[in-house]
């Protein structure tokens, strides 16, 4: 039955749904902007967004795709026409060979297809090389004609001009040493440009400018003096490039955000400037320079004394991570020469690094300090070439096989890997380069550690993510070209919880706190470097259990005019931190240490501070622990917040105010406002247990016609999918008048519209009879004597108050827990129903199944699916888009998320939701719910494209939560006209995204009231709801009518443009229209000023006001 419910689903995408994903893509995209807007720290704010997005694809819209396939005019993709001899011509060998190939090695044709132009796509065009290369030749003839400098004291920079500014930090300023500036001594192309490795959009072509071993002397690798005389050397480069005139932009910038190893960032002058891409001057040393002294750079030696931190008293540490920023530069060309042996008559490692790069950038691993970057993936490639795991006959495909099987097999935080086939014993260890860093993978030279700068946990991401890619790799139901290549994986949509750190200022304290001085003079007064191993550390030791993996982004440095002073560690921006948690124990609210009476007990307590106690345990243990405040599951899902607030300030002295944490920042969307301010689950608990009490009371009563069989709920909250679940209720006498002849209340004209009280509707089935009448009538008749009967037998058996109906028995329950009442409704659909209404069963059956599971499984399902529909509500589309089809969407991500995981937030959940409604190809695509996973292989993959046929052809903290409300605000310049509600006569205003600031619990008792209900509440009386009937059933020739149900104060109305049309005078048109005064044939148009007039009358008491935006229409 679930597969039929699959199967039917996209029968639930109504027609004014598909009018929405057509029009109103911008509202989509707008909201999805916003929300990520504000989750964002400041400085991500300006790489967000459609064309970025577009930009990391890989695709520039300059360079989209120009296949030969035609599109209609409604966007739907067509087939290209081939002539009768290309259709029926014999393969040649090589074809069959290809064929043969794509059989052994892909799923399918389409995958190597997908490779294949997307290759075409990212590398560059040979045209473009062209003009890159003589572009080159006169970067080259003019840096050789660079003016010499005279030999001058570090400290006297007098000889720079005034417009140009020394791209470091000069702490302290005072350095011994002479610069002498001369000319380089020779310009190289390098990187990936010259390895065939560089793919679009963003073309960085790297120059390597060798400086001459006469610029320095012999003990320039002491104290900075080496990285001094680098940015003097660099900065008299820059100015004498911005005095040509020839580029559009002259800029400085970090290598890899390291703030020693500037660069020069030249941009092409000109419109066309951009086909030359970026250029990057990298400095470097002649390979022999320090070749004597070359076992004084090792990892285990000291090259900066005390004196540069200003303490003089502490031991001299190694430092080396000063040491191997110098040997970086030394060792530049040895590793080119490496890689272009290794990629030597091997097309394979060339398209095998652009497929790394495109995955690597797609997971935003590919920027910042200690990135896992381009160049990285070559040297790995060729580490599997040099090992023999990958061979020159493979394929790219092949390549990007074998690099993300060692990523994900291989751990080198603890087992380092080395290029260097030199057994010299002079040189480093891999133990030498563990004790130095965090990861290792050592260059041929046998000097320098590539991932010095990496941390763990940007390893184990890359692990995690190659793990995860090769499980989709593997899986023949998913589009893996798709999932790996196309789609974006940023923070927000990762991870389940984000927070940014935003006054990184505050790390400089810790320093000192956590002793870590001598790590910040080995990173050059970097505090945000030295701190970071540190700081994640603390933090997976607090959370433990809690995470599956724990990432971080450090801010990119963008770069700053030659004009400018460099940038101080302080203004980088915002430091973010991902949490994938581990849901069996990411709400725990106790944290249980050890045994009062062992060693580990003190260290715990000093850890925990003054949160950890003494408690007994049920197993009768005396152990420390913590206690975490959580009164609700919307707390306790915040509980990672509230530890990682409290370690941060105990260890490293960081107030809660420089946190912003984005774990539940849309949850107050679908709160009600009650104490203590939940979410709903609870309410829902509670009330399927007092739904189970009543179904156990049905199916044992006694003196029926015919037993009860089944009792299924039927209504969302029973299925934890209700935005806002029914509450138990109370009423005010003052706000009711009462029915003479019924224990029913009446609402009174003279107040205010009571609050909305909803029915919980439960399905009844009955044993069945032959002995029913064959007459439509009859049956009515006979249903609504069982619904009398019904009431009559659960008022005497039972003592519950019923109000029979001829077609439901409202049935007021009381709850236990909370001695509150509350509505339900049961309806009785016999069998012989299913002759008049056969489809309604089938699919509202299964319906009502399926939540429940996925909810069992992925406790954030319930969250997710009621944010999407608050969402949709509060774009005014809840009569276009069914519940049933938000349920099977927010299904969708949790059992299809690759390539992400399950999401277990309902924040991350709700942005994937918002993301497949903007991105996903609604007209050339099928969206398949395989609820039970019984679809796979070829079932599935067969059945997308016919089923498309018959698709398309039938058609601060608290400051950041309310701008996230934004979001849900609709866009109403959309509509023609406005409908402006009286908020007293909303019952349901509470529910709206801009409450009141006051409570709308109109007409309803607090819980602690000891007022005993002895009448019927109203139930299920909306009056803004009969209001949007009656129009819809008046006027759904001339207008759609769009409301949120949620306490919405608007009804948006537009116009149908086929109602404005002449129509003949007949009697069937004249309803709503005029004569035309225009036409001389006899027509008729539209009455729009007596449609507003009946729009007001049929409100009366409810419009407030009534807004015509006649500049948006015209008849």
């Amino acid at each position: 039955m679930d597969q039929d419910l699959a199967l039917l689903s996209v029968a639930l995408f109504q027609d004014a749904f598909i009018y929405f994903l057509q029009t109103w893509d911008a509202c989509l995209l707008e909201s999805l902007q916003l929300v990520t807007r504000f989750m964002l720290p400041e400085s991500d704010e300006g790489t967000k967004g459609p064309e970025n997005e577009e930009k990391q694809n890989g695709i520039s819209k300059e360079e989209k795709p120009r296949g030969k396939k035609r599109a209609s005019s409604e966007g739907l993709l067509q087939p290209v026409k081939l002539g009768k001899s290309e259709l029926y011509k014999v393969p040649t060998n090589e074809e069959l060979s290809h064929l043969k190939e794509t059989e052994n090695l892909f799923h399918s044709n389409l995958l190597r297809l997908q490779i294949e132009e997307l290759l075409k796509e990212v590398t560059l065009k040979e045209k473009r090389k062209q003009r890159i290369n003589a572009f080159l030749h006169e970067i080259s003839a003019m840096l050789k004609n660079v003016p010499e400098v005279p030999a001058r004291d570090i400290t006297d920079q007098s000889w720079l001009p005034t417009g140009v500014k020394v791209p470091i930090l000069q702490i302290p300023f005072k350095v011994k040493g002479k610069f002498h500036f001369l000319p380089p001594a020779e310009v190289k192309v390098v990187g990936s440009y010259l390895l065939g490795t560089c793919i679009k959009p963003e073309v960085n072509v790297d120059v390597a400018v060798i400086m001459p071993k006469e610029v320095f002397q012999e003990k320039d690798n002491l104290n900075q003096r080496y990285h001094r005389k680098r940015a003097l050397y660099l900065a008299h480069l820059a100015q004498h490039l911005a005095e040509t005139h020839r580029f559009g932009s002259v800029a400085f910038a970090y290598l890899n955000g390291n703030h020693l190893k500037p660069i020069v960032l030249l941009q092409p002058q000109g419109r066309k400037g951009g086909s030359e891409g970026l250029l990057k001057l990298l400095l470097s040393l002649i390979s022999n320079w320090f070749a004597c002294s070359c076992l004084l750079l090792r990892p285990d030696r000291k090259l900066v004394r005390s004196i540069l931190c200003r303490h003089p008293g502490v031991a001299e540490p190694p430092t080396p991570h000063y040491n191997n920023s110098i040997l970086w530069d030394l060792v530049m060309e040895t590793n080119l020469l490496y890689l272009s042996e290794a990629a030597s008559a091997f097309r394979g490692f060339q398209d095998g690094v652009a497929l790394l790069k495109v995955w690597l950038r797609q997971r935003e691993l590919h920027q910042g300090l200690g990135c896992f970057n381009g160049f990285m993936a070559s040297m790995l490639v060729g580490y599997l070439l040099a090992t023999h795991k990958i061979s020159k006959m493979m394929s790219a495909y092949q390549v990007l096989r074998n690099a993300l099987h060692f990523l994900a097999t291989t751990d080198l935080t603890t087992s380092g890997i080395s290029l260097s086939k030199d057994k010299e014993p002079s040189l480093p260890s891999l133990t030498d380069f563990h004790q130095a860093s965090q990861v290792v993978f050592v260059d041929s030279s046998g000097l320098v550690n590539l991932c010095a700068d990496m941390t763990a946990n940007t390893y184990k991401q890359v692990q995690f993510e190659a793990r995860q890619s090769m499980e989709i790799l593997d899986d023949t139901t998913v589009d893996g070209f798709q999932l790996l290549f196309m789609t974006q994986k940023p923070l927000l949509r990762t991870f389940d919880h984000v927070f940014h750190l935003r006054h990184v200022s505050k790390l400089q304290a810790a320093c000192q706190k956590m002793q870590l001085l001598n790590a910040l003079m080995d990173r050059g007064g970097n505090y945000v470097a030295a701190v970071l191993p540190f700081f994640l550390s603390l933090l997976e030791r607090g959370l433990a259990r809690r995470l599956v993996l724990l990432a971080h982004r450090l801010p990119q440095t963008p770069p700053w005019p030659i004009h400018v002073d460099p940038p101080k560690h302080k203004d980088v921006g915002s430091l973010s931190f991902g949490l994938l948690l581990n849901l069996d124990f990411a709400n725990s609210v106790l944290e249980r240490g050890p045994e009062a009476d062992q060693d580990e007990a003190m260290e715990f307590r000093q850890f925990w501070g003054e949160r950890s106690e003494l408690r007994r345990f049920q197993d009768g243990a005396i152990c420390e622990a913590v206690l975490w405040d959580a009164a609700n599951l919307c707390q306790k899902r915040l509980v990672p917040e509230q530890i990682i607030r409290h370690i941060l300030k105990l260890h490293l002295d960081i107030p809660e105010t420089s946190i912003s944490y984005t774990g539940a920042l849309l949850e107050p969307l679908i709160k009600l406002g009650r104490e203590p301010a939940g979410t709903g689950e609870e309410d829902m608990v509670s009330l399927i247990r007092s739904y189970d009490d009543l179904s156990r009371k049905l199916w044992h009563l006694e003196g029926m016609p015919l037993t009860v069989t089944a009792v299924q709920g039927a209504h969302p909250a029973l299925c934890y999918t209700d935005t806002f679940p029914p509450v138990p209720v109370k009423p005010d006498y003052t706000f009711h008048g009462k029915f003479k002849d019924r224990a029913s209340f009446l609402p009174v004209a003279e107040k205010p519209c009571p609050a909305y009280v909803a029915p919980i509707k439960v399905i009844c089935q009955m044993e069945g009879s032959g002995q029913w009448p064959r007459d439509k009538e009859a049956i009515q008749r006979i249903k609504a004597a069982f619904q009398l009967q019904l009431a009559e037998i659960l008022n005497q058996q039972h003592h519950l108050l019923c109000r029979p109906a001829a077609t439901y028995t409202d049935i007021h329950k009381v709850i236990v827990l909370g001695a509150e009442s509350l509505p339900a409704r049961t309806h009785w659909p016999f069998h012989p129903l299913r002759i008049f209404d056969p489809q309604k069963i089938l699919v509202l059956i299964p319906s009502l199944l399926f939540p429940n599971r996925l909810q069992q499984q992925y406790p954030a399902f319930s969250g997710s699916c009621r944010l999407a529909k608050r969402w949709i509500n509060a774009q005014l589309l809840s009569d276009s888009l069914t519940e049933e089809a938000v349920d099977l969407l927010a299904a969708f991500l949790f059992l299809s998320p690759a390539p992400f995981t399950a999401p277990s937030s309902p924040q991350v959940g709700f942005l994937r939701f918002l993301h497949l409604l903007a991105t996903f190809d609604w007209k050339n695509s099928l969206l398949l719910v395989n609820l039970n996973g019984d679809l796979k292989g070829e079932p599935a993959e067969g059945m997308k494209f016919p089923f498309v046929l018959i698709f398309l052809g039938s058609a601060d903290h608290n400051t950041m939560a309310s701008l996230l409300q934004m979001a849900f605000r609709p866009p109403l310049d959309l509509y023609d006209v406005l409908i402006h509600l009286n908020p007293k006569q909303v019952p349901r205003y509470l529910e709206a995204v801009d409450r009141p600031t006051m409570s709308f619990y109109r007409g309803m008792l607090k819980s602690s009231s000891t007022t005993k209900t002895i009448s019927f509440p109203v139930v299920d009386y909306d009056p803004v709801q009969c209001y949007l009937q009656e129009l819809r059933e008046a006027f759904s020739d001339f207008a759609l009518f769009f409301y949120d149900k949620y306490g919405g104060d608007v009804i948006g109305v537009l116009w149908k443009p086929s109602a404005f049309e002449p129509q003949p005078f007949k009697v069937s048109n004249v309803k709503g229209r005029m004569i035309s005064r225009v036409s001389s044939q006899p027509t008729v148009v539209p009455n729009v000023e007596a449609i507003l007039e009946d729009f007001k009358i049929l409100g009366e008491g409810l419009v407030k006001t009534l807004e015509a935006r006649t500049e948006k229409w015209s008849i």
